[in-house]
C-alpha cells in the first residue's frame, strides 16, 4: 500500500503542478491579450487624434489659403485702381497739353543792323522755364592751421636760407610767347 500511496501521492502532485503551470500559462495568454487589447485601443485613440489633427490642419490651410486669394484680390484691385487713375491723369495732362500755347522756335540775327527774331524750323524753342536763383558754388573756409602754443614747438624749423635758383621758371603769361608753359631761363 504504500507504493500505492506514494503513487498517488505522485500523480496528484503532478496533476497539481501541470494545473498550476496551466494556469500560469493562461494568466501569461490573458496578460498579453490584455496588453495586445490595450495597445490596439491605444493606437485607435491615436489614430482619432491624429485623424481630427489633420482636420484642424487642412481647414487652417483652407482658411490661410482663402486669406491669401481674399488680399491678392484686394492687392489686383487696389493696382487697377491706380492704373485707372494714372490713366485718367494722363489723359487729362494730355488734353491740357494739346491745348497748350507753345511758343515758336525763334533764331535771333541781325537785319538791317537791327537785332530781330525770326521763325527757323532749326533752331531750339524758348524754354519754359528757368531757374531764377542759378547754382552758385558753396562757400568752403580754409582749413584752420593748428597754432603752436608757448611750449609747442613746430614739426619743422623754419628756414631763414633762400632756396638755390633752378634753371627752369615760371614767367609771367603777358610778357611770353609760350603761355602757362615753363620755359628755360637765358642767362
Amino acid at each position: 500500500m504504500l507504493g500505492i500511496t506514494t503513487a498517488a501521492q505522485k500523480w496528484s502532485a503532478t496533476n497539481w503542478e501541470r494545473k498550476e503551470r496551466e494556469q500560469k500559462i493562461n494568466k501569461e495568454i490573458e496578460e498579453k491579450e490584455a496588453k495586445k487589447r490595450e495597445k490596439e485601443h491605444l493606437q485607435e485613440k491615436a489614430k482619432e487624434k491624429y485623424q481630427e489633427w489633420l482636420k484642424k490642419k487642412k481647414a487652417e490651410e483652407c482658411e490661410k489659403k482663402k486669406k491669401e486669394k481674399e488680399k491678392e484680390k484686394q492687392r489686383q484691385a487696389e493696382l487697377q485702381e491706380k492704373k485707372e487713375i494714372a490713366e485718367k491723369k494722363f489723359k487729362e495732362w494730355l488734353e491740357n497739353a494739346k491745348t497748350k500755347p507753345r511758343p515758336a522756335a525763334k533764331s535771333y540775327g541781325y537785319s538791317s543792323g537791327k537785332l530781330t527774331g525770326f521763325y527757323s524750323g532749326n533752331s531750339y524753342p524758348e524754354p519754359t522755364f528757368y531757374n531764377p536763383i542759378p547754382w552758385k558754388p558753396i562757400h568752403m573756409p580754409p582749413p584752420k592751421e593748428a597754432k603752436s602754443g608757448p611750449g609747442k614747438k613746430s614739426k619743422r624749423p623754419a628756414t631763414t636760407q633762400p632756396l638755390p635758383s633752378s634753371s627752369l621758371a615760371v614767367h609771367n603769361a603777358k610778357s611770353s610767347l609760350c603761355l602757362g608753359a615753363l620755359c628755360r631761363v637765358q642767362r
